[in-house]
């Protein structure tokens, strides 16, 4: 059995006040992103992913992610188009781990089928230890589970079948004659 999918994701956080960042896999399109800046999540033979946010903070506003030991702070999650959670829940991503002085969170996304769709969540940081936070609510899609084959295989397969039966009904004719 594969292993999870590790994806890198930066989180450059460019004001506090108004809020203003953005997510951009990295490197660039090593995980397709929707219309409007939405992470999509297809396995492609792997059981779900470990998602690692890189938090950038390019104008030292002094942001990090909350301690491990408050690594449920870090992320919530929850299933629906536009469903941006304000209070705990982890209905997506499950926080594995906060790294590297506070600057990387893994999460864990399991993708399972059938496929969840677009759901939200809220990246969480601070700067004061976390006696405030600032939610940073970027959005995805979950379009499947674990898969078997891809699409071009099932093809293959799919007119492999339709040739076998072809012949099968040729010979068939042939012995009937």
């Amino acid at each position: 059995m594969a292993n999870a999918r590790d994806v890198h994701v930066d989180v450059i956080l460019e004001s506090d006040n108004p809020v203003k960042f953005s997510v951009e896999p990295s490197p660039p399109g090593s995980l397709p992103m929707g219309p409007n800046g939405e992470l999509i999540f297809a396995n492609d033979h792997h059981p779900g992913f470990h998602i690692h946010f890189h938090l950038q903070d390019p104008h030292c506003l002094g942001y990090r992610f909350p301690k491990n030991s408050d690594k449920k702070e870090a992320i919530w999650s929850q299933l629906g188009s536009g469903a941006c959670p304000s209070v705990g829940k982890w209905e997506v991503f499950q926080p594995l781990t906060v790294g590297a002085s506070r600057m990387i969170l893994t999460v864990d996304n399991p993708n399972p089928k059938p496929a969840q769709g677009p759901f939200g969540y809220t990246l969480r940081v601070t700067k004061d230890n976390g006696a405030t936070y600032l939610a940073l609510d970027p959005g995805g899609v979950n379009q499947n589970g674990s898969q078997s084959m891809n699409l071009s295989l099932a093809a293959a397969l799919l007119g492999g079948a339709a040739a076998g039966s072809l012949l099968t009904l040729g010979a068939q004719a042939l012995l009937q004659s």
